[in-house]
C-alpha cells in the first residue's frame, strides 16, 4: 500500500523508519534504498518482491533487500543464535522454520 504524505499513515511510517535506523545495523546503501522506499510513501513492513517469513507474512522492506541482492544473513542475525535461524526457500520465496525441512 502507498500512503499519501499527508495522511497519518504516512508519519507512523515515518516514525517507524528512526526507530529501525535507531536500532538495525544497517550499510549506507541499505539506509538510503530504505529511506527511498519509506519517503515514496511504501509501508516499512512490505516489499516490492512480494517475499514472505517463515510465518507467511510479508518481510519488512530491509529484510528483503537483503535477500533480493544476496546478503541474507549478517551480523544482524547473530543475536538469535543457530537454533532459531531458519532458512530460505528460492522455489517458495519464503523463509521455512527448521522443523518444516525435515
Amino acid at each position: 500500500m502507498r500512503y499519501e504524505k499527508d495522511s497519518s499513515d504516512y508519519r507512523v511510517n515515518l516514525y517507524a523508519l528512526s526507530e529501525m535506523e535507531e536500532c538495525v545495523p544497517m550499510t549506507k546503501p541499505e539506509r538510503d534504498k530504505v529511506r527511498k522506499w519509506v519517503r515514496s510513501g511504501y509501508e516499512l513492513d512490505y516489499n516490492p518482491w512480494n517475499y514472505l517469513d517463515e510465518y507467511g507474512d510479508h518481510m519488512n522492506y530491509l529484510r528483503a533487500y537483503r535477500l533480493e541482492y544476496g546478503v541474507s544473513s549478517g551480523p544482524w542475525d547473530y543475536w538469535q543464535g543457530p537454533d532459531e535461524q531458519t532458512h530460505w526457500n528460492d522455489e517458495q520465496k519464503c523463509f521455512l522454520s527448521k522443523d518444516k525441512l525435515y
